[in-house]
Protein backbone atom coordinates (compact mmCIF):
# COMPACT_ATOMS: atom_id res chain seq x y z
CA UNK A 1 0.00 0.00 0.00
CA UNK A 2 1.39 3.78 -0.89
CA UNK A 3 1.43 5.61 1.69
CA UNK A 4 1.49 9.46 1.94
CA UNK A 5 5.02 9.44 3.31
CA UNK A 6 5.42 8.01 0.03
CA UNK A 7 3.86 9.49 -2.10
CA UNK A 8 5.80 12.86 -0.88
CA UNK A 9 9.15 10.99 -1.07
CA UNK A 10 8.28 9.74 -4.50
CA UNK A 11 7.36 13.20 -5.41
CA UNK A 12 10.16 14.90 -4.23
CA UNK A 13 12.77 12.73 -6.15
CA UNK A 14 10.65 13.21 -9.21
CA UNK A 15 11.28 16.80 -9.17
CA UNK A 16 15.39 16.22 -8.06
CA UNK A 17 15.43 14.03 -11.09
CA UNK A 18 13.64 16.22 -13.46
CA UNK A 19 15.42 19.45 -12.08
CA UNK A 20 18.97 17.59 -12.95
CA UNK A 21 17.52 16.20 -16.79
CA UNK A 22 17.02 19.94 -17.91
CA UNK A 23 19.54 21.02 -16.04
CA UNK A 24 21.85 19.30 -18.07
CA UNK A 25 20.40 20.37 -21.55
CA UNK A 26 22.79 23.34 -23.57
CA UNK A 27 23.96 25.95 -21.71
CA UNK A 28 23.15 29.51 -22.92
CA UNK A 29 25.07 31.22 -25.46
CA UNK A 30 26.90 34.30 -24.78
CA UNK A 31 28.96 36.78 -26.15
CA UNK A 32 32.67 36.04 -26.35
CA UNK A 33 34.33 39.12 -25.44
CA UNK A 34 36.82 41.37 -27.77
CA UNK A 35 40.37 41.08 -27.73
CA UNK A 36 42.50 43.55 -29.16
CA UNK A 37 43.85 41.44 -32.01
CA UNK A 38 40.41 40.29 -33.04
CA UNK A 39 39.73 40.33 -37.08
CA UNK A 40 36.41 41.34 -38.34
CA UNK A 41 35.38 38.22 -40.28
CA UNK A 42 34.14 40.31 -43.62
CA UNK A 43 36.91 43.06 -44.09
CA UNK A 44 39.71 41.30 -42.32
CA UNK A 45 40.31 44.87 -40.41
CA UNK A 46 41.17 44.79 -36.58
CA UNK A 47 37.88 45.32 -34.20
CA UNK A 48 39.27 48.06 -32.76
CA UNK A 49 36.44 49.92 -31.56
CA UNK A 50 33.71 48.18 -28.89
CA UNK A 51 30.73 50.72 -30.27
CA UNK A 52 30.42 49.20 -33.18
CA UNK A 53 31.04 46.17 -32.93
CA UNK A 54 29.08 42.63 -33.36
CA UNK A 55 29.20 38.84 -33.30
CA UNK A 56 27.93 35.86 -35.02
CA UNK A 57 28.00 32.14 -32.70
CA UNK A 58 27.17 29.21 -35.20
CA UNK A 59 25.07 26.31 -34.35
CA UNK A 60 29.03 24.49 -33.75
CA UNK A 61 30.12 27.50 -31.83
CA UNK A 62 32.33 29.10 -34.03
CA UNK A 63 32.61 32.85 -33.36
CA UNK A 64 32.72 35.72 -36.63
CA UNK A 65 33.69 39.13 -35.09
CA UNK A 66 32.78 42.22 -36.68
CA UNK A 67 34.36 45.86 -36.35
CA UNK A 68 30.97 47.60 -38.22
CA UNK A 69 27.18 46.38 -38.59
CA UNK A 70 27.42 46.75 -42.36
CA UNK A 71 30.09 44.19 -42.29
CA UNK A 72 28.01 41.82 -40.20
CA UNK A 73 24.73 42.25 -42.45
CA UNK A 74 27.49 41.53 -45.90
CA UNK A 75 28.76 38.51 -43.96
CA UNK A 76 25.08 37.23 -43.43
CA UNK A 77 24.11 38.09 -47.22
CA UNK A 78 27.55 36.12 -48.34
CA UNK A 79 27.90 32.89 -45.97
CA UNK A 80 24.54 31.86 -46.00
CA UNK A 81 25.27 28.09 -45.59
CA UNK A 82 26.29 29.23 -41.61
CA UNK A 83 23.53 27.88 -39.08
CA UNK A 84 23.37 31.04 -36.54
CA UNK A 85 22.72 30.35 -33.10
CA UNK A 86 23.26 33.59 -31.87
CA UNK A 87 23.65 36.96 -32.60
CA UNK A 88 25.15 39.40 -30.41
CA UNK A 89 25.83 43.79 -31.04
CA UNK A 90 26.93 46.46 -29.04
CA UNK A 91 25.09 48.93 -27.43
CA UNK A 92 26.70 52.00 -28.92
CA UNK A 93 26.43 53.88 -25.54
CA UNK A 94 27.45 51.68 -23.21
CA UNK A 95 29.84 48.95 -25.02
CA UNK A 96 27.33 46.36 -23.33
CA UNK A 97 26.75 42.78 -25.45
CA UNK A 98 23.00 43.17 -26.47
CA UNK A 99 21.11 40.15 -28.03
CA UNK A 100 20.33 40.80 -31.48
CA UNK A 101 16.86 40.40 -31.72
CA UNK A 102 16.12 42.70 -28.58
CA UNK A 103 18.48 45.80 -29.70
CA UNK A 104 17.71 48.69 -32.16
CA UNK A 105 19.47 49.44 -35.21
CA UNK A 106 19.71 52.73 -36.29
CA UNK A 107 21.15 54.76 -39.24
CA UNK A 108 22.84 57.72 -38.11
CA UNK A 109 25.59 60.32 -39.12
CA UNK A 110 28.13 58.57 -36.88
CA UNK A 111 31.55 57.93 -38.69
CA UNK A 112 31.79 54.12 -37.89
CA UNK A 113 34.85 51.85 -39.06
CA UNK A 114 33.31 50.98 -42.76
CA UNK A 115 31.34 54.28 -43.07
CA UNK A 116 28.12 52.95 -42.55
CA UNK A 117 26.44 54.99 -39.73
CA UNK A 118 24.85 51.92 -38.28
CA UNK A 119 24.54 51.75 -34.82
CA UNK A 120 22.67 49.35 -31.86
CA UNK A 121 21.10 50.43 -29.01
CA UNK A 122 19.36 49.11 -26.06
CA UNK A 123 15.91 50.83 -26.86
CA UNK A 124 13.61 52.62 -29.23
CA UNK A 125 14.30 55.66 -26.71
CA UNK A 126 17.80 56.09 -27.25
CA UNK A 127 17.34 55.15 -30.82
CA UNK A 128 15.07 58.06 -31.45
CA UNK A 129 17.66 60.65 -29.46
CA UNK A 130 20.93 59.28 -30.88
CA UNK A 131 19.32 59.73 -34.25
CA UNK A 132 18.34 63.25 -33.55
CA UNK A 133 21.24 64.16 -32.38
CA UNK A 134 23.51 62.31 -35.38
CA UNK A 135 21.34 62.82 -38.10
CA UNK A 136 21.99 61.31 -41.81
CA UNK A 137 23.92 64.17 -43.48
CA UNK A 138 22.93 62.91 -47.13
CA UNK A 139 21.30 60.00 -47.04
CA UNK A 140 23.36 59.38 -50.89
CA UNK A 141 26.74 59.22 -48.64
CA UNK A 142 25.63 56.30 -47.16
CA UNK A 143 24.33 54.41 -50.19
CA UNK A 144 26.95 51.88 -50.94
CA UNK A 145 29.04 52.32 -47.77
CA UNK A 146 30.07 49.21 -45.55
CA UNK A 147 32.33 46.63 -46.03
CA UNK A 148 32.10 46.14 -49.99
CA UNK A 149 30.48 46.91 -53.14
CA UNK A 150 27.75 45.02 -54.73
CA UNK A 151 30.07 43.30 -56.98
CA UNK A 152 32.05 42.03 -54.52
CA UNK A 153 28.85 40.97 -52.32
CA UNK A 154 27.71 38.34 -54.84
Amino acid sequence: MITTNNRISAFIVLCFCTTILFGCGQDELKPVELFPEDECANCKMTVSNPSFASEIISANREVFKFDDLACLETFRKKRTEIQIAAIFVKDYESKQWLPYERSVLILTGIETPMGSGKIAVRSNERAKILAAEHPVKNISETIGKGCCTDSECE
